[in-house]
């Protein structure tokens, strides 16, 4: 029990480490679109689904923690940890030419334990809920003066963002029976989202211009989940189990401000903070409604294939600061929908090399959130993953890998080339349980 919780805890120390040593633009810049709104939105995915494109809300894994639905809480046996960082390069190409930025960060960290084994669990958390890590360039012209004397300013800006969303996030599962569980968990939600914005003149008579928006704010989210099971449905030792998800509108009562560096002195500074300009001050940032669903049949208990889908009401996404509503034009809902299946040999404890791990494979199709242009920005991926359990415990080692595409140079917009991979740990192991002597 002491060496599990020391692993846990010291493997969630070491993710937030990682995230905070990104400290390079290189590391820390990823999609151009993420400059929207409040961030890219990511997914409450389980690490079971890692390699499968899905979310994983409609199975679980007795050794594995399950974050996409709260119903799998309440089949909680082990005591389970689960974490992990993913690596994910971009290739984007526009008219102006191609450019290559990388994204390394710390992904959900998440703990589950049994209250009840096999009929009460609870689970507490950490996970993004949308990122905005991205560098953008831009190069205008602008036409000074009258006619008789114009001048021409050319000037360089470079918007650099990062931050997001996060969600601390706990909650209960509870097994009904064999074939009905339910799950709710609750979450303080923090918005921490920072755009730094630099402009550089060509003529050195007009001086550069810097300065930070700042956004920050909390709230609170709900979210619920159900799980069916249907055993023996077409033979023996197989089911097909139905999973949904509802992830309530959050409401985050926020703060925009921004600030910027004035030269008081040869060698003095000093920090000029606005908050009562039009788009500043207090105001609430409103989150969507998702809603998850989807089905699992395990013909055997090495073989297994899932389909699911996600919608979120990011058409629905306001923010009001300084007393002025605002709703992006570029906003539209989003849909996924994902195919993956499962091949885990390693239940048969065949001495066979391959034999030994878990495969993971699936494609997901994501229309995204961001409709722009007339064009929306999509996203086809394709993932395989390979788990490596222990030998000496429940414990595993999961690998995934995904290659794809977003967006389009349609509309003199950005196409992404994707690739990625993410590892993930995850612990499972027997606590509060106590050997019968004889």
């Amino acid at each position: 029990m002491k060496k599990f919780l020391i692993i846990s805890f010291l493997f969630f120390l070491s993710t937030l480490q990682a995230t905070a040593q990104l400290t390079s633009d290189q590391a820390r810049t990823g999609t151009v679109y993420s400059k929207i709104g409040v961030g890219m939105p990511m997914d409450f995915s389980s690490s079971s689904a890692d390699g499968m494109g899905a979310v994983g809300v409609s199975f679980n894994e007795s050794n594995v923690a399950g974050l996409a639905n709260p119903a799998e809480w309440g089949s909680t046996v082990y005591s389970l940890a689960s974490g992990g960082l993913s690596l994910q390069h971009l290739s984007g190409t526009d008219y102006a030419g191609t450019s290559e930025t990388s994204v390394f960060s710390a992904n959900h960290f998440q703990l589950q334990l049994p209250i009840q084994k096999n009929k009460v669990g609870i689970s507490v958390s950490v996970a993004p809920l949308t990122r905005s890590n991205y560098k953008v360039f831009d190069r205008s012209t602008r036409i000074l003066g009258p006619a008789s004397r114009r001048d021409t300013l050319t000037a360089q800006t470079q918007s650099l963002g990062s931050g997001g969303i996060n969600s601390f996030e706990l909650g209960i599962g509870w097994k009904i029976n064999e074939n009905i569980s339910v799950g709710y968990a609750g979450s303080l939600v923090l918005a921490s989202i920072e755009n730094e914005v630099s402009t550089v003149f060509d003529d050195s008579d007009y001086q550069g211009v810097t300065y930070t928006i700042q956004t920050n704010g909390t709230g609170f989210g709900n979210r619920f989940g159900t799980q069916i099971t249907l055993p023996n449905l077409l033979k023996d030792q197989d089911y097909l189990k139905l999973g949904a998800a509802v992830n309530l509108p959050v409401v985050i009562n926020s703060e925009r401000i921004q600030e910027s560096e004035k030269q008081v002195g040869s060698n003095t500074t000093e920090t000029i903070t606005i908050r009562d300009e039009p788009g500043l001050g207090n105001g609430d940032i409103h989150l969507p409604l998702e809603v998850s669903g989807g089905l699992t049949y395990q013909s055997s208990p090495k073989l297994s294939f899932t389909t699911e889908a996600l919608y979120e009401q990011w058409s629905d996404l306001s923010y009001d600061f300084g007393g002025t509503f605002q709703r992006s034009r570029f906003l539209s809902d989003r849909y996924k929908a994902a195919f993956g299946l499962r091949y885990f040999p390693f239940v048969t404890r065949s001495n066979k090399f391959l034999s030994r791990f878990k495969y993971r494979a699936g494609v997901s199709y994501d229309t995204g959130h961001l409709k722009i242009n007339g064009k929306k920005i999509e996203t086809l991926l394709f993932s395989a993953g390979l788990g490596i359990p222990s030998p000496n415990s429940n414990s595993s080692i999961d690998i995934s890998f995904h290659y794809g595409m977003r967006g389009t140079e349609a509309q003199n917009l950005v196409k992404e080339s994707i690739w990625g991979m993410k590892l993930s740990i995850n612990l499972a192991e027997l606590m509060f349980y106590r050997r019968k002597l004889r």
